[in-house]
């Protein structure tokens, strides 16, 4: 049986503005941008050693390894690093912050809903 009283409507400008989405949303980018910075010149790094250090690369690690496989591998490896401290933050860091914003917009819009 359906709830007979509705949630009231949330004001997501106000929720946006609120000090707790922006806290969130400061907290993402401390951590999403350097990421993305950092992979990406991880990988920019692989793809100019690929094309200009061909010997560099053929370098042989061991028994038919090269400097380029290994490096390629890293990529893989980097991926999941960064996805795992991603995952770890959202749940520690991320997922607080975003429960305190969600209460705060739902608060404000039980507030206006008692005012009118």
């Amino acid at each position: 049986m359906p709830d007979p009283t509705p949630e009231p409507p949330i004001d997501w400008v106000a929720a946006e503005r609120s000090p707790e989405f922006q806290a969130l949303i400061a907290a993402k980018r401390r951590f999403v941008v350097p990421a993305t910075v950092f992979f990406l010149s991880w990988y920019i790094g692989f793809i100019l050693l690929a094309g200009y250090a061909k010997d560099f690369m053929a370098s042989s690690v061991y028994e038919g390894l090269t400097v380029g496989y290994c490096l390629a591998l890293t990529q893989f490896a980097m991926v999941g690093i960064l996805g795992v401290a991603y995952l770890r933050r959202a749940e520690n860091v991320y997922d607080p912050l975003a429960a305190q914003a969600a209460q705060v917009a739902l608060d404000a819009g039980r507030d206006g809903e008692a005012r009118s």
